[in-house]
């Protein structure tokens, strides 16, 4: 009897131990994040004309179909687009100062935008028999790192058709930049591609 009161004792002072450990480390962690974020609130303004702006080449694709998904895509044309997948909005007023985060928003939601639209354009554009338009367009999607598996999928799908194995080798390469959790199911579907 006395050695399980024992053992229940120690267990008890050990649960307490590491409960007080991780509640110490969650009160720290919650310290510095609201101390990022008070320094983020006083960062100046900084100039952001030069950040890497994302501009489709609308001058390669032929506005022809007439849908609503085109004229969707086309109505970006005089949207800025900056992809800044991954950096949160604490990081954005650091780097750039807490009076840009409206317009940096904004133009991350364009992206966003794009990346959703992206993927149905390309499905109509190869619907229409335009297969190079669309390839164009679902390869500069990738050169912006945009994180649709759709976009993968759709370009790997026109490779594989032309027999591309470099090509779907070096998308499988370009989806190491994706900053997000679904890298690993498009690379894995993209092996697959390969493989079969």
């Amino acid at each position: 009897m006395f050695p399980i009161f024992t053992i229940f004792i120690v267990f008890l002072i050990i649960l307490s131990y590491y409960i007080k450990k991780s509640n110490a480390a969650q009160n720290k962690a919650h310290e510095d994040f609201w101390e990022k974020e008070r320094k983020s609130n006083a960062v100046r303004k900084k100039d952001i004309a030069r950040l890497d702006y994302i501009t489709i080449p609308f001058e390669k694709i032929p506005q022809q179909l007439h849908t609503s998904t085109e004229e969707e895509f086309f109505s970006l044309a005089e949207k800025n687009m900056l992809n800044l997948t991954g950096i949160s909005n604490t990081d954005l007023k650091l780097q750039y100062g807490a009076a840009n985060l409206a317009f940096l928003s904004a133009c991350d939601a364009n992206f966003t935008e794009m990346v959703a639209l992206l993927p149905k354009y390309a499905g109509e554009l190869l619907e229409a028999g335009q297969e190079n338009t669309a390839r164009e367009l679902l390869e500069f999607a990738v050169s912006c790192n945009a994180d649709s598996r759709k976009i993968y999928s759709q370009l790997a799908a026109i490779y594989k058709s032309h027999n591309e194995t470099d090509n779907l080798r070096k998308l499988i390469e370009a989806s190491e930049q994706l900053p997000v959790l679904t890298k690993r199911t498009i690379q894995k579907e993209l092996s697959e591609l390969i493989e079969n």
